[in-house]
């Protein structure tokens, strides 16, 4: 299964959820805003949101600057 997250294509061995990909990268505990097909996820949907083949997964970090 191909999905891509910011625009890179990730290959994944199996379905899984959106929290299980973010266990996987380490990105679970920062803080990420994150869009699937140009939808936001609420934090509480990571664990029941399934990803699919071909989704677009942007995660979008916090920049500080002055």
């Amino acid at each position: 299964m191909i999905i891509f997250i910011n625009e890179q294509p990730v290959k994944m061995d199996s379905a899984c959820t959106l929290k299980e990909l973010l266990e996987k990268r380490e990105y679970i505990g920062a803080h990420v805003a994150i869009a699937i097909n140009n939808q936001f996820i609420p934090k509480s949907n990571f664990s029941h949101t399934i990803l699919c083949e071909g989704d677009r997964i942007d995660l979008i970090v916090p920049m500080q600057g002055g």
